[in-house]
């Protein structure tokens, strides 16, 4: 940790995360922060990039502090800003190899890089709780089953891929539905066990191009339904996502590719 040099001062990457065979995954813009910034001011930063999620992470002792912020509001959790940024920090700054640590507001979570070239992360497991379909008010048609996906997610599981990649959503419909992210998922797809839509209206997210932190319902879901500890995953949004996912008991690995689009720095 010591050869790593932050002195240079805010320092940004434009990573595109969850790459794969025909999806260009989802941009999230990684920045080093040399100083503290007031909420305010990254919150303005975020707005001014305009990707899903910007990533600020800032060295505090032995390891990093990690906030995310949509154009609108900071999140809780988010794990294709968190994968670009484990990118980041290995294969732009170099950071030894080994488990990096981040504090946030999802508590304490870790990522590395993993043996096959991909990046792996340990993001917290949501417990599912079966919820009357009428929650989602007709926004997604007809589903076949609904779970309350922890505090603030929606999982509603859709008959075929077909039926989810032809859902015409209402993103101002979906401010009636009890959740902040709002997950569509069935079983199968092109090369995947399981594809997803997801959409986050109340974050200002029409439809999100790639979701990390939905691995956290949709694992648990699949090993119930099938007793597989892991899935291949994938994201039907115009950008297209590849994750993939293995369930533990108290958290799920979540591993994908990523890349750098560019680099530069920030004059704010």
């Amino acid at each position: 940790m010591d050869s790593v040099n932050v002195t240079f001062g805010h320092r940004l990457w434009w990573v595109d995360a969850f790459i794969g065979d025909q999806a260009r995954g989802n941009p999230a813009v990684v920045v080093l922060l040399e100083r503290a910034v007031s909420d305010a001011d990254l919150q303005t930063i975020a707005f001014e990039l305009g990707v899903s999620e910007t990533a600020f992470v800032r060295r505090v002792g032995d390891g990093w502090s990690l906030r995310w912020f949509t154009p609108t509001v900071e999140v809780d959790l988010c794990g294709h800003a968190t994968l670009a940024t484990v990118h980041v920090l290995a294969s732009e700054l170099g950071v030894p190899a080994g488990e990096l640590r981040f504090q946030t507001r999802a508590g304490v979570l870790s990522g590395r890089r993993l043996p096959d070239g991909m990046i792996g992360m340990d993001l917290p497991r949501a417990y599912l709780e079966p919820l009357d379909p009428s929650v989602l008010n007709g926004t997604l048609g007809p589903v076949r089953e609904v779970f309350q996906a922890g505090a603030q997610g929606v999982l509603a599981i859709v008959q075929d891929y077909d039926e989810l990649c032809g859902l015409a959503v209402d993103p101002v419909s979906l401010f009636l539905v009890p959740g902040s992210l709002i997950i569509a998922a069935c079983a199968g797809g092109p090369d995947a066990d399981v594809t997803i839509r997801v959409f986050a209206p109340r974050l200002g997210l029409a439809e999100d191009p790639v979701t990390g932190s939905a691995m956290c319902a949709v694992a648990p879901w699949w090993a119930a339904r099938t007793g597989a500890p892991t899935a291949m995953v994938r994201q039907a949004s115009a950008r297209g996502g590849v994750m993939h996912s293995r369930l533990f008991e108290s958290h799920v690995e979540v591993a994908g590719q990523a890349r750098t689009f560019f680099g530069g720095d920030l004059r704010a």
